[in-house]
């Protein structure tokens, strides 16, 4: 018998963590596509809005976060600032607007 602690993995636990591991591939896909192309895109008036897949991106890390939460029942809060926070800071500050022209 083995002299470590005994770990016994439930099948909930399981599914959680191979669910976590897809949910963790498809953030790391969204941030590559990101971070080779523009963070904001035309709108339906031509005016810039956030790329739909920044808004994607974070619940997808809300969801990991919440998947790989300590103990049932504890909240997670959702990350501090992304990148859809920065832009909106951006556009509230007018530093957006002051670089476009």
């Amino acid at each position: 018998m083995a002299d470590g602690p005994v770990v016994v993995v439930t099948v909930r636990e399981g599914a959680l963590a191979a669910q976590a591991d897809q949910v963790l591939a498809g953030i790391k896909r969204m941030q590559a596509e990101l971070d080779a192309g523009p963070l904001t895109v035309p709108g339906s008036k031509g005016q810039p809005i956030p790329n739909g897949l920044l808004r994607e991106l974070r619940a997808e890390r809300w969801l990991y976060a919440r998947l790989v939460a300590p103990a049932a029942g504890e909240s997670v809060a959702p990350p501090v600032a992304d990148a859809v926070d920065a832009l909106r800071a951006e556009w509230v500050n007018g530093s957006a607007l002051s670089a476009a022209d």
